[in-house]
């Protein structure tokens, strides 16, 4: 067995065991670890390196990247912290997830396992704190980060912002790793995983993971029956969203039935209220959009339902609002043009099995609906978090010829 293949192998185990706490945490550390994980993966034989033909989705990728580095120089957010975290954050991710998922034989069956045993003791962790009502984690926010002189109701906020931020890796990986086990034969596990995945995902009072997971399933299970088709129909809806979102959006909520929006939760309500804010502000820098991380200084207040709220509170809570917004039509455009290549790319793949395909459009639809309803688009920790789940992803793929 090559020392290469070794040392990936122990890197990729590392990864998925040790992220078991961090995902506890609320996953707010597993972009460090992912970051020091993939330098101990990084590749130093040249062959790696070597070119194999030109990438359009790569290369367009990286075009997006950076613009989006380009951009923070009109934003009129002076803290430059985000750059790098993006610039070398998501290459880093990405080449983790090449290398891991690149494994095979021996050393991909105990990152299998690995990751098996990551989802399983998360869905039980996540499932004893549904039964309690996130005691383990009350009980820690109390005695540790010292909330006890904070009330009880602002408390149990915060721990379900965590239980909801931790349920996010699990509803990622459940789709890949129910389609592992089952491959080799685990139909128990399988079923599992996928409850427990249920489970997490409508607890908490975190509607978006409820969303995503939903979603996730059928299209998973769209693409059983319709494999390449749906990989490729996915891909473009995605990619056509992030262009039209911001031009449909403000009419769609303008003609919204007032009887349904006061069924709304008074979350979703605020919601239509920051989209709304932020497409006006598209509107006067459509094309470069204000700069990376301009979200934050660009905030306003306004009363809704007896309460003083933020217009603009860190982020748009939409991907496609965000892109424009920071980015501009030049790097929307970038960013679709990449998943159009993209999944043309994986549609016509000759080593994509059904398997893979599946668990692509699950990690893919899913993903997309943490980060076009709730999550910003820059948050390291979904990042991270999807780049394990991309890991799986490709220990689906057909293995190598002995």
């Amino acid at each position: 067995m090559a020392q290469g293949q070794d040392r990936v192998g122990w890197v990729g185990v590392t990864t998925f065991a040790f992220a078991l706490p961090w995902c506890i945490a609320g996953a707010g550390l597993l972009p460090p670890m992912a970051v020091l994980m993939s330098l101990a993966a990084f590749p130093v034989d040249a062959r790696f390196w070597r070119p194999r033909g030109f990438s359009l989705p790569l290369a367009l990728g990286g075009l997006f990247l950076a613009w989006v580095g380009i951009s923070y120089l009109w934003s009129p957010y002076d803290n430059p912290e985000q750059l790098p975290k993006t610039l070398i954050g998501v290459p880093l991710y990405l080449l983790l997830a090449l290398r891991v998922g690149g494994l095979d034989g021996r050393w991909r069956t105990r990152c299998e396992a690995a990751m098996i045993f990551l989802v399983v003791a998360l869905g039980l962790y996540l499932l004893a704190e549904t039964l309690t009502g996130g005691a383990m984690t009350h009980a820690f926010k109390i005695a540790v980060e010292g909330y006890d002189t904070v009330p009880e109701a602002d408390v149990m906020t915060y721990v379900n912002r965590n239980l909801g931020h931790a349920a996010v890796p699990l509803i990622l990986l459940a789709g890949p790793a129910a389609l592992i086990a089952y491959r080799a034969g685990g139909l128990i596990v399988g079923a599992a995983v996928m409850v427990l995945a249920a489970i997490a995902a409508f607890s908490f009072g975190t509607e978006v993971n409820a969303v995503a997971f939903t979603l996730g399933l059928v299209a998973a299970v769209s693409t059983a029956v319709w494999p390449r088709p749906m990989i490729a129909g996915v891909f473009g809806i995605v990619a056509g969203g992030v262009l039209v979102v911001p031009v449909v959006l403000p009419g769609l909520i303008a003609i919204m039935p007032e009887g349904l929006r006061d069924s709304l939760p008074l979350s979703w309500v605020w919601r239509l209220e920051i989209w709304t804010y932020v497409s006006e502000l598209i509107k006067d820098k459509p094309l470069f959009g204000y700069g990376l991380d301009a979200s934050r200084p660009l905030n306003d207040e306004m009363e809704l339902a007896g309460y003083q709220i933020e217009m603009l509170p860190m982020h748009p809570h939409n991907a496609s609002l965000q892109i424009w917004l920071e980015t501009g039509l030049i790097g929307a455009a970038l960013l679709s043009c990449t998943l159009v290549f993209l999944g043309g790319r994986i549609a016509s793949a000759s080593r994509l099995t059904r398997d893979q395909a599946m668990a692509t459009s699950w990690v893919l639809v899913s993903y997309v609906s943490l980060v076009l309803f709730s999550y910003g688009v820059w948050q390291e920790w979904h990042q991270a978090a999807a780049a394990l789940a991309v890991t799986a992803v490709l220990f689906l793929g057909a293995r190598k010829p002995a």
